[in-house]
């Protein structure tokens, strides 16, 4: 496994660009290469923590020369699914007119064939709650369709009211989500991402 430090940067002599870290959850942003069945680079997870449009304009402004850093077979939806991590605008107060940054939509757009979109929260509601947010769901939902993938949402996995852990082992052909037929027939090693929903979004 190797991982790419996207964000945060070294500290900058830059009061602006300080500023920009400090007023928008500038998370730690990585991009982990996987190996599977002994193929390098066969699954490729990106994890943007609580960062917010931001520091994903930022990033892509920066590095859009090189898409492959953002590649991605597994995205951790930044921030529980949040809205501000794809707008600057109040999705609260704005609803449906709230507009889209299609920078940080691009940095986070970079997808694999069959990429999934995990949502790490309790179940979106279509309310104008945030996070987690069922616009910010719709846009995940957008992205992984166009690349043949899928949305999930932690906490609605297998049911609301009794979500499980969800797992996926890294083979030679990428991520695969786990039955629990394979968890039963096989003890989860490195060779696996899991997650359980946090309790943002109650």
């Amino acid at each position: 496994m190797t991982a790419r430090l996207l964000a945060p940067h070294v500290p900058s002599d830059d009061q602006d660009e300080e500023e920009l870290r400090s007023k928008n959850h500038s998370s730690t942003i990585l991009n982990f290469s996987l190996t599977g069945d002994g193929i390098a680079n066969a699954g490729r997870f990106l994890t943007g923590g609580d960062a917010e449009v931001a520091i994903w304009e930022r990033l892509w402004q920066r590095y859009s020369d090189y898409p492959d850093w953002f590649l991605y077979d597994l995205l951790q939806a930044p921030h529980h699914c949040s809205w501000h991590s794809l707008s600057y605008d109040s999705w609260s107060e704005a609803g449906e007119d709230a507009e889209v940054s299609e920078v940080a939509r691009a940095a986070l757009s970079q997808t694999r064939r069959g990429a999934r979109i995990i949502a790490s929260c309790n179940p979106i509601k279509d309310d104008d709650k945030d996070p987690p947010c069922i616009r910010a769901k719709r846009e995940y939902e957008e992205i992984a369709e166009v690349a043949g993938g899928s949305f999930l949402c932690i906490g609605e996995r297998p049911n609301e009211k009794s979500p499980e852990t969800t797992e996926f082992e890294i083979g030679q052909h990428g991520p695969r989500l786990k039955s629990k037929a394979m968890k039963a027939a096989a003890i989860v090693g490195a060779g696996s991402v899991g997650s359980q929903p946090l309790a943002h979004g109650s």
